[in-house]
Parts: structure tokens; sequence; C-alpha cells
């Protein structure tokens, strides 16, 4: 699914990127950005919104409150694997713990979704993440469905593609 083009690992191409209504860097630092754009793992204070810390636990939150907040795809709702990822890895999730966590509020994590949910094209740019962070990345990925997504990583992600991963 993600193959080298150019500087990057991905499964788009840099028209895509021109494309994306919203551009959200994960572990990765905003370099001239013309458009609405996010930042998970960091600061910066043209940001739409920034959540300072990242973990394997941050998609997960993502997920679970885009789960309550009904924000993803309506077509999941019959999929055994989105029932079965929601159930194992969402439903376990601790969401107070983990905005402490993350040095963020519940304010800021609805702010991601809204922009996310408000988005047609996605574009994310994927810094360093350890395997099972970057699985349940995209497992988050994979609940948005109806929207187009773009994963840009300089690391070799070869091996990934956005489905539901279990754990």
């Amino acid at each position: 699914m993600f193959e080298k083009k150019g500087d990057f690992f991905t499964n788009k191409d840099e028209n895509f990127l021109n494309e994306s209504d919203l551009v959200i860097f994960y572990n990765e630092t905003p370099k001239h950005v013309l458009k609405d754009y996010v930042v998970l793992g960091g600061r910066d204070e043209f940001s739409k919104v920034d959540i300072p810390k990242t973990s394997k636990q941050l998609p997960l939150l993502l997920g679970r409150l885009a789960y309550v907040f009904d924000i993803y795809d309506e077509e999941l709702k019959e999929d055994m694997g989105f029932e079965d990822f929601v159930e194992i890895a969402l439903k376990s999730l601790r969401v107070k713990k983990e905005i402490q966590n993350h040095d963020t509020t519940l304010e800021e994590v609805a702010g991601v979704l809204y922009l996310i949910d408000s988005a047609k094209k996605i574009s994310l740019f994927l810094g360093d993440a350890e395997e099972e962070e970057i699985e349940n990345l995209m497992s988050f990925l994979a609940m948005l469905k109806n929207k187009e997504i773009g994963v840009f990583s300089k690391n070799d992600i070869s091996e990934f593609e956005i489905t539901f991963y279990e754990r």
C-alpha cells in the first residue's frame, strides 16, 4: 500500500497533498504549510490545534472519542473487524487518564476530531513512531474510510496498511 515516491513512503502523491483540506503532523515538524493543520506530538503557534505528546495510546484515544462522537464511517457498523477493534482496543481505554498523559484537554482532542470530520481530504505526515503506535494510528485512520487520506513518511512504512490491527 505504501511505496517510496520521491522523499516519502506514501499511498498518494504530491498533488494529493496540495488538494488536502487538512494536514496532520504526527511526530513531525510543520514546514511551510498554507492550509489548516494540526500538530500531534509538539506545539506550533500557527496550528489550529496541537497535542504536545504522542504515544501508542494517542491514536486509540482519538479513535475512542471518534467512536463516542460518531465520527467514523457508518458502513463500519456491519464490519466484524471494526467491531472487534472497538470492543478490544477502544472500550478498554481510560479517556481521562490518556488525556492527562498527553498534556492535553478534551477540548483539544475534540478540536482535532472536529477538523478531521470537517475535511474531505487529509494528509498526514508521520515522523518517528514505534510499530505498535503506527498500527494503532493505521487502525484509527481505518475508521475514516469515508475520507480520502494520504500518509507521508520519510521512514519505511511499506509493511503497514490502513486497516484494523488487533492487539
